[in-house]
């Protein structure tokens, strides 16, 4: 199963949208630091998607409210 990665510009946005996704909306994710090499995200730190196929709904949930990500990697 891949690791699906979402990098935020900021710690706050990245749980922003843990609080978001997890908390409110009930995504399986938790906050991780970013894999070496990845990004160039200052913070160090991403929201891990859990179930791949929640993928398009938690996009969708982030972009609602104006909380896209910075970038989004699938690891596989």
């Amino acid at each position: 199963m891949p690791r699906l990665i979402l990098t935020f510009k900021t710690l706050h946005l990245v749980m922003s949208a843990e609080k978001i996704l997890r908390f409110e909306k009930g995504f399986k994710c938790r906050v991780t630091p970013v894999p070496h090499g990845l990004s160039d995200s200052v913070c160090g730190m991403a929201v891990e998607l859990l179930n791949d196929a929640e993928k398009q709904g938690a996009l969708a949930a982030l972009e609602a409210i104006d909380l896209s990500p910075t970038e989004v990697h699938e690891i596989i």
